[in-house]
């Protein structure tokens, strides 16, 4: 069985807005996104800390006038123990959801 950790939060405005906020925010703790479905609104990345990989998932759903974000993080690899990492992960996760605002979208020419 492979290590998880996982957590809701709520944040205001539409599941859209807060999946962009949760890429921005996964960027700035330097994980990389693999998979971004904003029909699923859901969306994947991959993080690297003390050489060992781990996958961070991020679903939006629409709760009123917020949206309930369910995360997960999970080891890569299948070992059974994670050293904190995934605890980690989620509490860096949050805190920089916490400061990050939508990015505005823009075109790439």
């Amino acid at each position: 069985m492979t290590a998880r950790r996982t957590a809701a939060a709520v944040v205001s405005g539409p599941p859209e807005d807060a999946l962009l906020r949760s890429a921005a925010a996964l960027r700035r703790m330097g994980a990389r996104l693999t998979r971004y479905d904003a029909d699923a609104l859901t969306l994947e990345a991959r993080a690297r800390r003390f050489g060992l990989a781990t996958v961070i998932r991020i679903a939006a759903q629409q709760e009123g006038e917020a949206t309930r974000l369910e995360i997960e993080s999970r080891m890569a690899e299948r070992i059974p123990f994670d050293f904190g990492l995934n605890a980690a992960n989620v509490s860096r996760f949050q805190q920089a959801l916490a400061t990050t605002e939508v990015p505005p979208l823009s075109r790439r020419d």
